[in-house]
């Protein structure tokens, strides 16, 4: 080999972005909050609660969600220093730390997360159609957890064993809550009306501009678009179930109100016309005619005859994607807006690839769920520092109006960075090599006045 290796005693990290977590993490109200619901005996030696919280954020900003990769840096004194943490936990200690921690935990973990938000809700709204929102996107993403005897884990609709977690999304890719449930659950499980409703206050209390909710056929019921109805300045797009109805008539429709030869080319062997009608919500059989509540719907009506590759088919294939909406917004507006939600599943593969989170670290499905809430706290880390370094225009290949970077993106160049730390004269400085591409952009942020 050409290159000699030597061990040295200088202080040289690879993660050198974790500076940029711990100095989020440094609150005093974090620390405040998650004491008073942590009551415990004190002792001397005892690991602080926040040290174990700020612990497991670190390494799940790292993509290392297993307990046991704390003893990685048992020996290296700047993970310890850049989390501001007092003492390292164990491996031992973290698992049980966290498995003790009472469900009023998830209090604290939602009001940083709203907090932290609140510092950057410039970034979570856009002009839509002429009128400002932030967008708030609700999906299900099962999590294989298969082969193991883990609480909750369960036969899944995509055909695997796992959880079936749904998540709350808002503006470009910010985490703004979830629940871990059994992968068995509906996607309307019991309770989603209410995780809505506290989903939307908790999007309130970070931005006073107006709501826009989306979420997907799986969470279409009475009780949900009624609950979406008496949002305050909330506006709503619910795809509908179709179910039994026949789609035919939805065709016939779609043609009567456009005129038939009004259609939008799909593809070479598809064309697509579009409806909408207001309908009487389900569920109201006893109630006199002329006091029945209606809700807007909308839809795009695709009629195929062949594939896209022109093969002719026997029988026209016919398919409906019906909305229910508050907006007055056409209905090629409100398909083409729908249809964007499918960055939603870039999201949920962040989260589970990038973080490397698919597989949850504990066998108890409440442990789970904390280790869920603190990947949230640094999954929207990562976003704000990636969102934050296009900010500074110096990212390399980045433009400023770029509206995020993978969190891969983040991890790799800003997490992963190489430094090596320097003690002089009671001051602490971490220097990196300046031919690194994003070492300019990380200063720039490191100087920032936010």
């Amino acid at each position: 080999m050409d290159i000699e290796f030597q061990l040295t005693s200088t202080p040289i990290t690879s993660t050198a972005g974790l500076a940029f977590i711990g100095d989020h993490l440094k609150e005093t109200k974090l620390s405040r909050h998650l004491s008073s619901v942590c009551p415990h005996v004190r002792k001397s030696g005892r690991i602080a609660d926040i040290d174990v919280a700020k612990s497991m954020i670190g390494l799940l900003c790292l993509g290392k969600p297993d307990f046991d990769a704390i003893g990685e840096y048992r020996d290296e004194p700047f993970f310890t220093r850049s989390l501001g943490l007092s003492r390292l936990p164990s491996p031992e200690t973290l698992r049980q730390r966290i498995t003790c921690w009472p469900e009023k935990t998830r209090h604290v973990w939602r009001d940083f997360n709203i907090r932290q938000l609140r510092r950057n809700k410039k970034f979570l709204t856009e002009k839509i159609h002429g009128r400002r929102y932030a967008a708030v996107d609700v999906d299900v993403s099962p999590m294989d957890n298969s082969d193991t005897k883990k609480e909750g884990v369960s036969w899944t609709y995509k055909k695997f064993d796992g959880y079936a977690p749904i998540f709350a999304y808002i503006g470009p890719g910010f985490m703004l809550n979830n629940e871990l449930r059994p992968g068995s659950a509906h996607s309307n499980h019991e309770g989603t009306g209410q995780w809505i409703a506290q989903t939307l206050q908790m999007a309130r209390n970070i931005t006073d501009a107006p709501m826009l909710f989306t979420a997907d056929s799986g969470n279409d019921s009475t009780d949900n678009v009624e609950i979406l109805r008496e949002q305050p300045n909330t506006d709503f797009i619910l795809k509908r179930n179709l179910r039994k109805q026949d789609p035919a008539e939805w065709l016939a429709l779609a043609k009567e109100q456009t005129g038939e030869e009004n259609y939008e080319e799909v593809d070479i062997g598809a064309r697509a016309w579009y409806g909408e009608e207001d309908v009487v919500l389900p569920g109201q059989d006893d109630v006199p005619e002329d006091s029945k509540v209606k809700q807007r719907v909308v839809f795009r009506a695709t009629e195929r005859f062949a594939r896209p590759n022109g093969q002719y088919l026997f029988g026209d294939e016919i398919n409906i994607d019906a909305y229910w909406t508050s907006l007055d917004w056409t209905p090629q507006q409100v398909q083409a807006f729908y249809q964007r939600r499918g960055t939603s599943e870039q999201y949920h593969s962040e989260l589970k690839s990038d973080m490397d989170l698919e597989r949850l670290p504990s066998g108890k499905m409440a442990t789970n769920q904390q280790v869920l809430d603190l990947a949230m706290i640094a999954y929207n880390l990562l976003r704000m520092l990636g969102r934050q370094m296009l900010e500074t225009g110096l990212v390399p290949g980045r433009k400023a109006r770029s509206r995020r970077l993978r969190l891969r993106t983040v991890m790799q160049n800003l997490m992963y960075m190489a430094g090596r730390l320097v003690r002089h004269a009671r001051r602490c400085t971490l220097h990196i090599f300046k031919g690194h591409g994003w070492a300019l952009p990380a200063l720039a942020l490191a100087r920032s006045p936010d």
